[in-house]
Order: structure tokens, then sequence, then C-alpha cells
């Protein structure tokens, strides 16, 4: 793995900003790694997927400021280093870990310094408490390729990977590399949006002669659609209180703590739209947590999904979206979850239309 290779998944392309490193090293009192040296004359001061922050000389408006700032962060460890029994030592200490990235006030990320030649330092991820730590015998480009591409491999902060695909580097300035296509937020709520719903807005108690309910012995409502910062259906609450997991046909409605589990197949389709965008590809319409992105809430046989869609502030009133397991084929009804669920049941037919399986 090349600091080309990351330039690469990055598609950057902005001229470089070399750093005096003859400055720099000396300040520091360290030897840099070349690919930490190419990168930096590359990208220039910024950060990877918003929260990934490179401790760029560029940042801190000459080398003295920059070493007080890479001091700043070790003493950061130090300060809990002997209570949490930390076994390496910290910058300015001979072998000492070498801050060169952060990820807010969570995660330091560094160098062991131990080996004479800075090309062999391994990589060394620590909590900025100490709480936990992690090495990787990974040169800096591997690793930040790594920590910036799916799938998610470093797993103490696969979020960063997760925020956003493809991977991005904004630099401080706001240069950026260019971003494929966006997926269009109105793509399915536009439509969807435009047609009064059809009512009732809770059809739970129709809906409860036409079908056996599947009780959640562990329903967790923290788990549900307000564990993303949402709001909750009233109707969706209603729904799984009295019919739980309850399948209509070829749907079945997931649950929290429920078999389907909610946030379980949310993710599944969440990480699924992340590795499609990663590649260029995807849903022309946005998943959440994308921009007023659909959000699932039952399984589809043969792999699809049925979402609510953002087609109003109030949750109420959004609308349902019915989508194929290939996140090509669409179809949108102005009515919610439990409405659906009653026209589903009372009008079976209407899942031919979707083409079974797609």
């Amino acid at each position: 793995m090349t600091t080309q290779d990351l330039l690469a998944a990055l598609r950057w392309s902005a001229p470089p900003e070399p750093v005096d490193w003859t400055q720099v090293e000396p300040a520091v009192g360290r030897t840099y790694p070349a690919e930490f040296k190419e990168i930096a004359d590359a990208l220039s001061a910024g950060s990877f997927q918003t929260f990934l922050t490179l401790l760029h000389p560029a940042r801190f408006g000459g080398p003295e400021a920059y070493a007080e700032e890479v001091h700043g962060y070790a003493d950061l460890l130090r300060d809990d280093a002997e209570e949490r029994g930390f076994p390496y030592p910290i910058y300015p200490d001979a072998g000492g870990v070498l801050p060169f990235a952060v990820i807010g006030f969570d995660w330091v990320i560094g160098w062991l310094t131990a080996d004479d030649d800075p090309d062999r330092w391994p990589i060394i991820l620590c909590d900025s408490h100490l709480g936990s730590w992690h090495v990787y015998p990974m040169s800096t480009s591997e690793f930040l390729r790594a920590v910036v591409t799916l799938p998610a491999t470093i797993k103490p902060i696969g979020y960063v990977a997760e925020a956003v695909q493809p991977p991005s580097f904004v630099g401080a300035t706001g240069s950026s590399a260019p971003m494929p296509t966006t997926p269009d937020p109105d793509y399915w709520a536009g439509p969807a949006g435009c047609r009064p719903m059809i009512g009732p807005a809770d059809a739970v108690e129709e809906l409860r002669g036409l079908v056996e309910p599947v009780p959640v012995p562990s329903l967790e409502w923290r788990f549900g659609p307000s564990r993303l910062g949402m709001g909750t259906p009233a109707d969706y609450r209603h729904l799984i209180d009295e019919l739980g997991n309850v399948r209509v046909g070829p749907v079945t409605v997931t649950a929290p703590g429920g078999r389907p589990d909610f946030l379980d197949r949310y993710d599944a389709l969440r990480l699924q739209v992340l590795g499609l965008r990663a590649n260029g590809e995807g849903p022309p319409g946005t998943i959440w947590p994308e921009p007023r992105g659909a959000v699932k809430w039952a399984e589809l046989d043969g792999g699809g999904s049925v979402c609510w869609l953002f087609t109003s502030a109030n949750p109420d009133q959004w609308a349902v979206l019915v989508l194929g397991a290939d996140l090509k084929f669409s179809v949108t009804y102005p009515m919610t979850a439990s409405r659906f669920l009653l026209e589903l049941a009372t009008h079976p037919d209407m899942a031919t239309s979707w083409g079974g399986t797609r």
C-alpha cells in the first residue's frame, strides 16, 4: 500500500503543498516516516471523513507551534498512562508514542518509535484517556486507507469509514476532491409528498383481526427509531405494542429488540448502500442517515425493504416506500405503516406489482 493508493481512494488531485521538513523535524526532534511526509506534502492541512484530523505542520503556524501541538497530545496520553498501566513510553521519551492524527478528543493516532528506521514504525491507536489501545503493524498510508474505506477493518473506529462514502478529505481552506454524483433526497419523497395521505392514520385495530400477532418478548423502544435521532410514528408504536413482528403477505415488520430487529435491519441496509456509494453506485434516492433518507421498518421477501419517507416534518405523516433488493425498483404509497399493512392484508395482489424478489 502506497501514498498514491491513499490519494486514489480520496480522488485527490490538488497541487501538492510541500512542507519544509528540514525545519519541522528538528523542532519535533524526530525524523518522520517517508510516507507521512508524502501524505502531508500532498494533502496539506485538513480532515478525513469529517472526524479524523491530520496533525499537519501547515495547520499550526510554524515548526515550533507544530511541535507544541504534538507535545500537547502526547501529554494528554501521559496524564492517564500510569493509572491505566500503559506499557509504552510516550514522546518525547525515547521510543515513545509520537502522535500524528486525532479523532476529536476521543482518539489519538501515533507511531511506536522504538525502531531506528521510521519507515518500520507500527501504528498505535489510543483512546484519549487510555481506556484501550490497539497496535497495527501497518504503514501510515495503509492504515489511513483502511480507516476511510469499506469494509471497515479498523474496528474501534469503524464509524469513520461509515461516516461518508466514497472517502473524503477536506482541506482546512475548504479544498476537497470532487464527489461523484450525489443521490437526490427528493427522488422518492418528492412524488409521494405531492399526494394526500390515505387514512386512517392508525389502522392497527382494523388489521388485528386479519393477521397473527407475533409478540416481542424483550421490546426495547430505546433501540427503536429514536436511537437514530428521529421521531417514531404513533401508529408504528401501536403496531409493535399490539402485534409485534407481524407478517402480512411478503412483508415482515421489524421491531426494537424483536426478530427481525429494527436496528439490525436498518443497519444492514445502511451498510449495503455505503458499500455501493464507495464505488460510485447505489440508489438514486437517499437512505438514512443521508439527507432525508428512507428508513427501513419492514423486510420484504427476497431481500427488499419497506421504508418510511420523510415527506413531512410530522412522523405521523410519513409515507411508505417499497424498495427492491437491487435498490433500483421502488414504489411509494401515501399512507402510514399500519395503513399500508391493512391495504396489503385486504388486497394481497398489490404485491404482484413489486416483482416478487427483485
